[in-house]
Order: structure tokens, then C-alpha cells, then sequence
């Protein structure tokens, strides 16, 4: 059916980079408000579509060059399954979805969804092809999910986490390009590659992994909840996912990286349990507690 060709172009596999908006809700201990929950629900769900409506519209200026790809050239849009007409349609359906889930939550998510869009559409036209900038977008666009997640906390976003988030956001994306620039030799059509020296990503992938454990440590320290003792296993988590970006991986899609590593998974699930558990351990019991009395 046609309709399968319409979901995979929607690239819902990425969806899992939307978690990002649950941050600031999780690390302010409001998780549990459901009013909280259903709104950082409905702005993850306005990301989703928005930016699969990004995927849709770099896919139509992608076309010529996907279509010389060994992999890309399969993507529904280079391959002919969906037309470029039917691509616009879908793409404006779900920008228009996404601005409007967004609004119904608040003025300040709305302009920070209207600003990432802004960003990925100068991307997806220019700002790609020039070098280092192209990696500061999509670090951007996982800093603008956590500050929407942010607008509805009465916390915010604090200094800590925005830092730790921005280097984590630049680790994955300079470490996308290196990947991409291993397989450049392959058939990769990224023009921006040309713009790259693998020295320099090597130098760059160490410096922000290691600028994301310092801003996390430091960021678990001011915490009170003790998550200084989680710094142990996510340095690990990210010297696995380091080790997996210099092993030549496909180009080092963060997705895909961590779905396709079982190790990565495993690690970064007992990381999640434990912060959870230092965070809500107490009112989880409380809940119990009055339920069985």
C-alpha cells in the first residue's frame, strides 16, 4: 500500500530525538502532575510532525543528489513512490499539525517550534552545505525541544542541563558527519563534506564528548538528588557510543546507533530506571503506600 510509503518518509524511527522535550518535566520531579505530562505529550507529538515535515521537505531538495545515492536513491520521494506534489501536500499537513498542537499549549512552545522550523528550512536550503554551521543546527533543533519542554515547568531549563544538552547535541552531530564523511568514498553526495577534514572532526567528536561529561557532572552536582554517583555509567554510555562512531558505523546516524547497539540500550535503560528512581523513588512510594492502606 501507498500509505506505508507515506510513514516511512515521515522517517518515524527519528521520533525518538522528541524525548528530548520530556527533560525539563522529568528533572523538575512534575512528571507525575498529569496536566504536565499530557501537555509535554501533546509538544513531543508537535515535534514529531514537524520535524517529519523537515524530512519531507529536505528529501524534495535532496532528490537529484538522493537519487545518485547507493542508499538514498531507495527513499520513497528519490525512488518515484511518492511524488513531489503528494511530498509538499504531506509536509504542509504536518507543519500545519505541529504549529497548531503547539499553540494549543502555549505562546512561548509555538515560537520556539516556529523557530526551529525557521532554522531546519535555512537548512535544508542553504546552511547544510556550509561547514561548521550545519552541525550547529541540528545541535539547535535538540536545544529547542528542551526549551519547549521547559515553557511548561516552573523551573525552566537550568544553566546546567542547557550546556549539557548543547554539547551532547554538537557530539552527535559532529559525530554524524565524521561518519558520513568515512563512507564519503562510498557514494555520500553531502556537499558540506567537502568542507571537512577528519582531523579536525576526530579533535572535535573528543572535545564534545568530553565538554558533555563535565557540564553533566557538574549539572549532577548542583542536583540534589545525588545524581553526582550516575557520572560513572554515563561516561560510560558515552565512550560506548564513541568507540561505535570511530568503528566506521554507517554514518553514525544517532538513531540508529543507539537502536542497532544492545550493549548501548542496556546501559542507557539502568541509567534511566536509576535516575527515575532517585527522582520519584520517594512519591512512587508514597502512591503505594496509600493504595495498599
Amino acid at each position: 500500500m501507498k500509505i506505508k510509503y507515506y510513514f516511512k518518509e515521515m522517517r518515524i524511527k527519528s521520533w525518538l530525538k522528541n524525548s528530548f522535550v520530556f527533560f525539563p518535566v522529568i528533572f523538575s520531579k512534575e512528571l507525575l502532575q498529569w496536566d504536565k505530562l499530557l501537555q509535554a505529550v501533546v509538544l513531543a507529538l508537535a515535534f514529531c510532525f514537524v520535524s517529519s515535515a523537515i524530512y519531507v521537505l529536505n528529501d524534495i531538495c535532496d532528490v537529484e543528489n538522493d537519487r545518485k545515492h547507493d542508499v538514498k536513491k531507495n527513499r520513497p520521494i528519490a525512488s518515484g513512490k511518492i511524488s513531489i506534489p503528494s511530498a509538499c501536500i504531506l509536509a504542509i499537513g504536518l507543519m500545519i499539525a505541529g504549529l497548531g498542537m503547539a499553540f494549543w499549549i502555549n505562546l512561548s512552545s509555538f515560537i520556539f517550534v516556529v523557530i526551529y522550523l525557521v532554522i531546519n528550512i535555512l537548512y535544508s536550503k542553504w546552511l547544510k552545505k556550509k561547514a561548521p554551521i550545519d552541525c550547529f543546527c541540528i545541535a539547535a533543533g535538540f536545544v529547542l525541544r528542551v526549551m519547549v519542554g521547559g515553557t511548561i515547568v516552573s523551573e525552566g531549563v537550568s544553566e546546567w542541563m542547557f550546556l549539557t544538552v548543547i554539547a551532547l547535541s554538537l557530539f552527535m552531530a559532529f559525530g554524524k558527519r565524521r561518519g558520513e564523511l568515512h563512507s564519503y568514498e562510498c557514494g555520500d553526495t553531502r556537499n558540506v563534506l567537502e568542507e571537512y577534514e577528519m582531523k579536525f572532526l576526530d579533535g572535535t567528536v573528543f572535545m564534545c564528548a568530553a565538554l558533555c561529561v563535565v557540564f553533566y557532572s557538574l549539572w549532577a552536582i548542583s542536583h540534589e538528588t545525588g545524581f553526582v554517583y550516575t557520572v560513572p555509567m554515563v561516561l560510560f554510555i558515552v565512550l560506548r557510543y564513541l568507540l561505535l562512531v570511530f568503528k566506521g558505523r554507517k554514518d553514525a546516524d544517532p538513531t540508529t546507533l543507539i537502536l542497532s547497539d544492545k550493549m548501548l540500550l542496556i546501559f542507557s535503560g539502568i541509567c534511566a530506571i536509576i535516575m527515575l528512581i532517585m527522582l520519584y523513588g520517594t512519591q512512587m512510594m508514597a502512591v503505594l503506600i496509600s493504595f495498599w492502606n
